[in-house]
This record gives C-alpha cells, structure tokens and sequence, in this order.
C-alpha cells in the first residue's frame, strides 16, 4: 500500500500466517519504523505459543490486537494482518485484572498521568469480553481527562470465548487493557444510526454487564415482549441473536443521546450484553435499518475528517454492524473513504465495542457504533 521509507508503513498479509506476520514486522524495523500497530483476525488462531517468543524479542514499542475482522483500504478481512509501521515512539502501558470488580482502576490510571503528553492520542484497546471495561474507562478519564484524546475498541472473538487477543512486547495478552500514547492529535467522529424504538426502562436490576430486571420485571420477558411484538417472529422459533442484533438497548446520556449497548444472549431471564449496564439507569430499545447506519457512516467520517497533513485513518467499527448490514458492508467502507483525502490511507478493526472521547465530558465503551480518527497534525479540513 505504500513504499519502504513512508511513513506510516502498511503492510497487509491476507492469508493470517504467523510466519508472514513476522516477515512483516521485520520489514517494518528495517525501513526504521520505530514502533508498531498490529491488527490480526481471529480465524488466524494466532496462539501465545506461536508468538511470544517473538514478539518479545522485537526491539520496538508494539500494541494492538486480535478482532473478528480488520478492515484494509477498501478490503474487509476475515482472515490475515496488518501491521503499520509508525515514525514516532508509541508509549506502552498495561492495566490487568478487568475483570475483577475489586480492582482501583484509578490508582493505575493516576500513574499514567505523568507519562502522556497534553495533546497525545491514547490509542486505548480492551479485552472486549472483560466484565469492567466501563468502570476503567471511567477512571482513566478521571485521571486523564480532556488533556488528551481517546480512540479504540475491543478485542477478542466472536466466539465469545475469552483468550489472549492483545499484542505487546512481553507477547499476548488478556482480561486487561493497553494504552499506546502517541504524541499525535487526533480528529474523531462517532456515530451510528440507531433510533429510540421503545421505552423509557428503568434498570432496576444489573451487575456488570447484566441486566436482571426492567422496571421490576425479569429483563428478558420485558425484551421478549417488545421485539416479538415488532418484529412478528419468536425467540422460541429464531437463533437469540438473528433477533437481537436488530434491537440493541440505548443508555440515556445527557442532552438526549445514547449509548448503544448490544445483548449477547440471554441467561434464563438475565440479558447479558457487551459493556456494562449501570443499575438505576434509563434505558431505551433501539431499531435501525440499513440506510439510517449506512448514513451515519458517512456523517463519522465528515465530523473526523479535520486534519491538515493527515498521516493515517484509523477505523473502529463493530462486527455487528457487519452482522446487520451483510453484503452491504462494503457500502459503509466505501462511504468512509469518499470523504477521506486519496493519500490518507486506511486500516481499522471489526470490534467489540469501541471507545472514544464522547464531546469531552466522558469516555465512552460504544456498541454497534462506528468510531473513525484522523490522525495527523494541525485543525484545517482534511480536503
């Protein structure tokens, strides 16, 4: 996609070798990359077996993940890497333990205070099958702050199966998360389609990422309810998610917006979603179609596109907006890259989740939403 001495360096394997990865990686170094952004699919079966040793012997900064699928120019990959070769020295850092609800996610993030730059990006990326990444996001943004800009996503696989999906120079990693600081500015647009369908619900019942009850009712009867009686189909008689994935829930945010949060499945009447659903909340079912998400796609990429000298588009889009649009996917893409300048290339991710800077009041753990940064220097419009 681009020669050996331009920066950055994008380099795309589509057969997800881990020997091609590494050739990649090499290259990277030896063009004088001085820190690397990998992103691989999971039908790569990369194991910590496979690549530990290696990556541990890479004498740069590294970060990403592994997704469902990455997305490269125009091309959407089930299967591959890509492996983006930076000209600035990307600042490493983990937080462990995501999962466990007794963790001070805040004394880890203060740490960090003294290490990022004012105006760096922090390129923020989670094990997306952690049970708190809601709660970190909100300390990391309590430490942090408007100081600095925010974009990222989930990683892990669609078979909801939690495993190491996070690369870095100690090798893969899970249940944690990584902040790569860039000394960037970055220019975002968040958005994605979905409209208040039903509700107000109260969350009178939640832990984590579970919902128990809805104004006092079992969760999945009060959500068996409402999308059996619009859609004219029955969970009894449909996959769970065939269903679901038309009808996320809306978290209510200030001056009326929402955060999309997406049901995975449900356990009896608990409905287990990706991302965390605060008890004592007001919550919404949402419904889009096709035309609503795939404009949306183009007003993201219109409200990031405010960079003079844009190095690079970085793309986190959820898998379910994959799910839901099929075939007409592509469109999304091509929507993207229409406004994009011709020599601003393109890379991203599939995930579960995204995370960005929501108006600089919050940092937010999205579902089904597409996030899109520019990532360049000054603030003129990119074309």
């Amino acid at each position: 996609m681009t020669n050996e001495h331009t920066f950055p360096l994008i380099l795309v394997d589509t057969e997800g070798s881990d020997e091609k990865l590494f050739e990649h990686i090499e290259r990277a170094i030896l063009a004088g990359a001085k820190s690397l952004l990998i992103l691989a699919c999971d039908a790569n079966a990369f194991t910590s077996d496979q690549l530990n040793a290696r990556l541990q012997r890479i004498p740069i900064p590294v970060f990403g993940g592994i997704f469902p699928e990455i997305v490269a120019g125009r091309s959407k990959l089930v299967r591959g890497s890509i492996v983006c070769g930076l000209d600035v020295v990307a600042s490493v850092y983990h937080i462990e333990n995501l999962s466990d609800p007794n963790e001070d996610y805040l004394v880890h993030a203060e740490q960090l205070v003294a290490a990022t730059v004012p105006g760096a990006t922090l390129v923020t990326l989670v094990d997306g099958l952690s049970q708190c990444i809601s709660t970190f996001l909100e300390h990391l943004y309590e430490a942090l702050g408007a100081r600095n800009q925010y974009i990222g996503g989930g990683a892990g696989s669609l078979s909801l199966v939690q495993k190491p999906c996070l690369f870095s120079n100690q090798g893969l990693r899970q249940d944690c998360a990584q902040i790569a600081v860039i000394d960037w500015p970055i220019s975002i647009g968040i958005e994605h389609g979905w409209k208040k369908f039903a509700g107000p619900f109260f969350v009178t019942g939640a832990h984590d990422n579970t919902i128990t009850s809805l104004d006092y009712r079992p969760a999945f009867e009060v959500y068996r309810e409402e999308i059996e009686a619009d859609s004219h189909r029955r969970f009894s008689r449909t996959n769970f998610h065939e269903l679901a994935k038309a009808y996320p829930f809306g978290l209510e945010r200030l001056k009326g917006s929402v955060v999309v949060r997406d049901p995975l499945r449900h356990e009896g009447n608990n409905l287990v979603c990706i991302g965390e659903v605060p008890a004592n909340h007001i919550i919404y079912l949402l419904k889009g179609d096709a035309e609503s998400l795939l404009a949306a796609s183009s007003q993201c990429a219109l409200y990031a596109c405010v960079q003079v000298r844009p190095k690079v588009a970085l793309l986190f889009d959820c898998i379910s907006r994959v799910l839901f649009l099929q075939d007409r996917f592509t469109e999304e893409i091509d929507n993207i890259l229409d406004v994009l300048p011709d020599n601003v290339p393109l890379i991203g991710v599939l995930s579960l989740g995204e995370i960005a800077d929501a108006g600089h009041t919050c940092l937010e753990f999205f579902n089904k939403t597409t996030v899109l940064g520019v990532l360049g220097a000054g603030e003129e419009e990119c074309a």
